[in-house]
């Protein structure tokens, strides 16, 4: 069971020079990224850096997750799961197409981030006993092979995952979340209507 975790106001937070440095360059190569590239990789929208960052710095600063394990599902340029990084958390970034994870693993290394980026679905390969909540969905891969394997990991073993699920799929990344996650695991979701929502599995 999943339990609503209250947040409070970010809007007149003070965000790290750090922070602010790693959003300016990687808005500068999304911006380019998407501009010089032929093909467009469909689904590719970012979140709200800023929030989700200030979020992530009240999260560790508060001591709100169990342990310092980080994982983002579909990481895009991987801003996020640097962000987590950068606040001293163990973070992990899976995503789907292999030319974002190289963009994230320059990114990354241009600015001496100890963050890992590894290619596949966030879905664990086992995908029988999510059949009821796995639906057509439009936005969400749900053919593309597990990362785990090559992470070495597994759902359970995360204290925070952050998430940015297209409109209607917050129930769909929440049911999968509640079904594999430890107790005790918090959920970050960023609706894109600069809203976030924080759960923690019971």
């Amino acid at each position: 069971m999943l339990k609503n975790v209250p947040l409070p106001n970010f809007n007149d937070v003070s965000h790290p020079d750090d922070h602010l440095e790693l959003i300016e360059e990687a808005n500068e190569r999304v911006d380019a990224f998407t501009k010089n590239r032929r093909d467009t990789i469909r689904n590719f929208v970012v979140s709200d850096f800023e929030l989700v960052g200030a979020a992530i710095q009240w999260l560790v600063e508060n001591r709100i997750p169990c342990g310092d394990s980080f994982l983002e599902w579909g990481s895009g340029f991987g801003v996020v799961t640097m962000l987590a990084a950068i606040e001293g958390m163990d973070a992990v970034g899976i995503e789907v197409e292999r030319d974002l994870i190289d963009q994230s693993r320059r990114l990354a290394e241009d600015f001496d981030i100890d963050a890992e980026f590894v290619e596949g679905s966030f879905l664990p390969d086992d995908r029988s006993v999510i059949e009821s909540v796995i639906q057509d969905f439009e936005n969400v891969d749900i053919d593309s092979p597990s990362a785990y394997d090559a992470l070495g990991k597994s759902i359970d073993e995360f204290d925070l995952i952050f998430a940015f699920p297209w409109p209607g799929e917050q129930g769909y990344f929440a049911a999968v979340f509640d079904h594999f996650a430890a107790d005790g695991a918090l959920l970050l979701t960023y609706d894109g209507r600069n809203q976030l929502r924080l759960q923690r599995r019971e």
